[in-house]
């Protein structure tokens, strides 16, 4: 699964597998007019990264993105009841409510922007989160890993916390531009450059570091429902 792109996949094999669980169907790919098409179940997610941008552009905190995780890191998981929801223009899966606003709830004078930073980094881990619940309802399989890529799993903070609330490990390839990758590798194939996956150089699968969930199930609960709470504030604010 790409658990950090606007679009967050999980192939589903050579049929379409209709969601009951607020993800879309969609095709995936296919290597020549002859092969089968792949599909998958997509988590659209309207806002990823665009947190971090609204906390260093909007807000000033930072001058660049990277920042964002040595501020967070300075304050314990969890901002200490701090709460994000991303939902600058609305929300879409598994929720789907266009009528949602970003909200920051939980916060009191012992919060400063340290404790926003990481609660903006926790926001985008925990709508990973929900999409992972939503696909492995859907498909039946329980996810056992998960590999991310993009400029935002540079953050160790986001990586150790998604690890610790989807309780699997979390993998971080040496190279994290693999949607970029994986493009090529389309690419080549449909140009003929590679008679078939088999045929490809080995890339892409050396992964650099893995993060190991350390909380326990009752704090993993817990998280997850002030994040419900959250999210459920976030609703009703956009007028008609």
């Amino acid at each position: 699964m790409s658990a950090y792109s606007r679009r967050r996949l999980v192939n589903s094999g050579g049929a379409p597998v209709p969601s009951s669980h607020g993800l879309l169907s969609t095709a995936l790919y296919r290597f020549g007019a002859s092969a089968p098409t792949q599909y998958a179940l997509e988590g659209a997610v309207a806002s990823c990264a665009v947190g971090i941008n609204w906390f260093k552009d909007s807000l000033g905190m930072i001058g660049t993105a990277p920042e964002i995780s040595s501020l967070a890191a300075q304050v314990p998981e969890g901002t200490e009841g701090l709460v994000f929801v991303p939902a600058f223009g609305g929300l879409l899966a598994p929720h789907w409510r266009d009528d949602a606003r970003a909200t920051l709830v939980g916060l009191t004078l012992a919060h400063d922007k340290r404790h926003v930073a990481r609660a903006v980094l926790e926001g985008i881990a925990h709508q990973a989160k929900e999409v992972t619940v939503c696909m492995a309802a859907d498909t039946g399989a329980a996810l056992t890993g998960l590999r991310v890529d993009g400029g935002v799993a540079l953050s160790d903070e986001l990586l150790q916390y998604q690890a610790d609330l989807c309780g699997i490990a979390v993998q971080r390839p040496r190279d994290v531009e693999t949607t970029a990758l994986g493009a090529a590798i389309a690419a080549g194939l449909g140009a003929g450059v590679w008679s078939s996956i088999a045929d490809i150089p080995s890339s892409g699968d050396d992964i650099e570091r893995t993060f190991e969930p350390a909380i326990c199930e009752e704090e993993r609960t817990a998280r997850c429902a002030s994040w419900q709470k959250a999210v459920e504030s976030s609703f009703g604010w956009a007028r008609e």
